[in-house]
């Protein structure tokens, strides 16, 4: 029988391409969405054995809900984002944080635990926090400190729950919908830019970050760790 990975976030971009690998190499792939629309249009782009719920994580009942529909699970990847408390220090507004914390924080919180009752218990989680809490960039204060704190979390789920496995994966700038703000040609000239600023000279993508997901699945001899996918823009 087929293993089951539960991807909360997973109707665009980094998401959207690890359920894509994970269907493809013949994972049971259980995905969330906010609605119906996207959850329909991702799985449009799935092939195999994959189902959507909605689900809205900054919610308790829904999360309940969402766990009841999933059943029994092998594997729980989060990769969902909500409103980024961006921003210098000197500027950083106390809402902002709140916000943030109250969607990716206490979201991933409250997927984990409610997981814990349909989850292998010697599966995996897989947390997928940010760069800005691995070095120290500018205006990103806000960032930091959620996906930390999600950090922090994680290194002692590893210890208390396991033979669960839990573990991190910390992506650099990668090109997702999330700048399509840019107009096209704005995109290419910024990820240009910042990409010859990398040692590997480019940009990450979707693909890249679901590989390192699709690793921390299946590898059984790793547990509280960080799996940086940077392109080595911690070493600047």
């Amino acid at each position: 029988m087929s293993e089951t990975v539960v991807i909360i976030g997973a109707t665009s971009g980094m998401g959207l391409a690890t359920a894509q690998l994970l269907s493809s190499e013949g994972y049971r792939v259980i995905i969330s969405g906010r609605s119906q629309n996207t959850i329909n249009k991702a799985l449009s782009q799935l092939t195999g054995d994959c189902t959507g719920f909605l689900l809205d994580f900054t919610d308790s009942a829904s999360v309940n809900d969402f766990f009841v529909q999933v059943g029994r699970h092998d594997h729980l990847a989060l990769v969902g984002s909500g409103q980024a408390a961006w921003g210098n220090f000197r500027d950083l507004k106390l809402q902002d944080l709140k916000t943030a914390f109250d969607q990716k924080f206490y979201g991933f919180f409250l997927c984990a635990q409610a997981a814990l009752g349909t989850i292998r218990s010697n599966g995996s989680m897989t947390f997928v926090i940010g760069g800005a809490s691995r070095s120290a960039i500018g205006g990103t204060t806000g960032v930091a400190a959620v996906n930390g704190a999600i950090q922090s979390m994680a290194f002692t789920m590893a210890k208390e729950l396991a033979p669960l496995r839990v573990n991190l994966l910390s992506p650099g700038l990668v090109d997702t919908p999330v700048y399509d703000w840019m107009t096209p040609e704005e995109k290419v000239d910024f990820f240009k830019k910042m990409g010859g600023e990398l040692p590997v000279g480019r940009v990450g993508s979707p693909d890249d970050i679901a590989q390192a997901i699709t690793f921390l699945i299946k590898n059984g001899f790793t547990t509280g760790a960080i799996l940086d996918v940077d392109g080595g823009g911690r070493l600047h």
